[in-house]
């Protein structure tokens, strides 16, 4: 009996801790951390891979984007290429802002934002660091990648890590855009994919309209990439059932 009972406390404070522990993990996928921005550390919380919002500094309360490379979205299971699932590589992109939250690194910025008005950020250490251990891109907006960033590319397909672990695509799609997204039918939408290869980021423009949570696929010289289509305004507030 006096076994028994000692083998019941036991069970009864393992569950309290586990209880405790569950309660206090944080929820969702964001994680702070530090950087030294222009040789000034700032706090940050990482909300992806390739962004974070400021928490001090000059630019206290600002979301960012970061160059060079580029995470899957972190907003939903989205992506589907080869043999995963959206679920399996939403977990990769749930897991990125830990990867980059795990270090102070080294970034730079003159203060000019993209066309969300989110300041862009140079942290070049962080990009390869990233695209290394499949959890990142090579991405460049105008023209090819640089070298190192391709090179720490092709070893992360080549060691099978992170995104790269069911194999290579020679195009994955970033970003969607619908006609009619807006409200405005007259706009002229396009899709954006990367080529694997070279990190270039080319716009694919079309006139079509998509439904809400609708997957759209993309060929990149024979291989196949998805994403399904949510409008912006819905990713993060009374987000569909395709994102839950």
């Amino acid at each position: 009996m006096r076994h028994v009972l000692l083998s019941v406390l036991v069970l009864l404070v393992a569950s309290s801790a586990l209880a405790k522990e569950k309660k206090s993990k944080p929820k969702g996928h964001s994680a702070k951390g530090s950087i030294l921005l222009n040789d000034e550390q700032v706090l940050v919380r990482w909300t992806d891979g390739d962004s974070f919002k400021f928490l001090s500094g000059k630019y206290d309360g600002k979301g960012t984007r970061l160059v060079g490379y580029n995470t899957l979205e972190a907003y939903g299971p989205v992506h589907r290429w080869g043999e995963w699932t959206t679920r399996e590589l939403f977990a990769i992109a749930e897991a990125s802002s830990q990867v980059a939250a795990s270090r102070e690194w080294s970034c730079t910025t003159d203060g000019k934002a993209d066309g969300y008005g989110r300041v862009l950020v140079n942290c070049p250490q962080l990009a390869e660091e990233m695209i290394r251990q499949g959890h990142g891109l090579a991405y460049a907006v105008e023209g090819t990648s640089p070298e190192n960033l391709l090179e720490a590319q092709r070893d992360a397909m080549k060691q099978k890590r992170g995104m790269w672990e069911k194999g290579v695509v020679k195009g994955v799609i970033t970003s969607l855009h619908s006609v009619g997204e807006d409200g405005d039918d007259s706009n002229e939408p396009y899709n954006r994919v990367v080529d694997t290869r070279t990190g270039s980021a080319l716009k694919r423009e079309h006139k079509n309209k998509y439904e809400m949570c609708q997957e759209v696929c993309e060929v990149t010289d024979g291989d196949t990439s998805c994403m399904t289509f949510v409008p912006f305004k819905r990713r993060y507030k009374n987000k569909p059932d395709c994102l839950k």
